[in-house]
């Protein structure tokens, strides 16, 4: 059991999403970093889709009544335990009665804290993330409140108790955190939208040719855009159809909003481009008010990005098993 002490603004259980219902209208949503929740879950021997937390700004403290395999990737806030602080990227065994505290800021905007076995959460369609809008899955549909215990939703596996073996006698198991640590870019990649064409040509190059930035009006759902006004060739009315997080809409006004993963399903404004997967999470990574660069990549590029990311993951997960198998 994990006493919460204290804790920040929007806190909350998220895992990889709630796939397979958009045509029923319901959000796939789960973590914004989806990176970060991966390798966070792989260095404590969980499946990459383990409930973890979503930290978002300070401070947070929690008590461990039981001690705990934990790790933390992402960024925005660096974790003390027991005044002590410890690196990113790597495991930590937590004995009874630590203190872990979460309050220094750092470069990034969002914290992901795996623990051994996952977190215990309410699930919904096949996933445990907060849907805040609906107020399903996760901690009881909401953010994680001062006063709420966090438990453990399954036995920690093999991996992972082989790993608090480890750690408890002392072995020596350091990772190169750095090489899996999510860079910090305000530099987007996006492939362009089905309406791309409907811009007029000097908005087009407005696109990546200006900065935007991340408005305060932004959430879970869409991060707004403030910038240049785009234009299109002329006034045009849409019917609704699909949308995805990453989806960019331009809004009527001319500014963009970029759907995030607790967005609808359909959306009635010009797609004009996408943010391509993997760049999501460098979006997570974004605080309000900072700046976005876009640029335009293919689709086949973008696919090259992902599957380069995915390898990333797969080899932490060889590096994890070789060692604890």
């Amino acid at each position: 059991m994990i006493q919460v002490l204290q804790s920040g603004i929007q806190t909350s259980i998220q895992d990889l999403g709630r796939w397979g219902s958009q045509s029923f209208g319901i959000a796939v949503g789960g973590s914004l970093c989806q990176y970060s929740t991966s390798i966070a879950n792989v260095l404590v021997g969980n499946e990459t889709g383990t409930p973890v937390l979503e930290i978002v700004q300070s401070p947070h403290q929690f008590l461990f009544e039981k001690e705990a395999l934990i790790s933390f990737s992402g960024g925005g806030l660096i974790p003390k335990v027991n005044g002590n602080e410890i690196p990113l990227n790597q495991p930590h065994f937590i004995k009874a009665g630590s203190l872990l505290e979460i309050k220094k800021p750092s470069a990034g905007f969002r914290l992901y804290m795996a623990i051994a076995g996952g977190f215990r959460a309410d699930e919904f369609l096949n996933s445990y993330a907060t849907h805040f809008a609906t107020k399903k899955g996760g901690f009881q549909g909401r953010a994680i409140q001062k006063g709420d215990n966090l438990s453990i939703l399954k036995e920690p596996s093999p991996i992972a108790q082989n790993i608090i073996q480890s750690l408890k006698q002392g072995a020596y198991f350091k990772i190169n955190g750095a090489a899996f640590t999510l860079p910090i870019s305000n530099e987007i990649r996006v492939t362009t939208g089905v309406d791309f064409d409907l811009l007029t040509n000097k908005s087009q190059q407005t696109l990546i040719k200006k900065p935007f930035s991340i408005s305060n009006n932004s959430n879970r759902m869409g991060y707004r855009l403030d910038g240049t006004a785009l234009e299109t060739k002329e006034n045009i009315e849409m019917i609704s159809s699909a949308v995805a997080k990453g989806t960019i809409q331009l809004l009527p006004d001319g500014q963009l909003i970029a759907l995030m993963p607790d967005c609808q399903t359909v959306g009635g404004y010009p797609k004009i481009a996408h943010i391509i997967t993997t760049d999501i999470s460098k979006c997570a990574q974004l605080k309000p008010s900072e700046s976005i660069f876009f640029s335009i990549v293919s689709l086949a590029e973008a696919e090259k990005l992902l599957e380069k990311q995915n390898q990333q993951i797969k080899l932490l997960e060889t590096l994890i098993q070789q060692h604890f198998s």
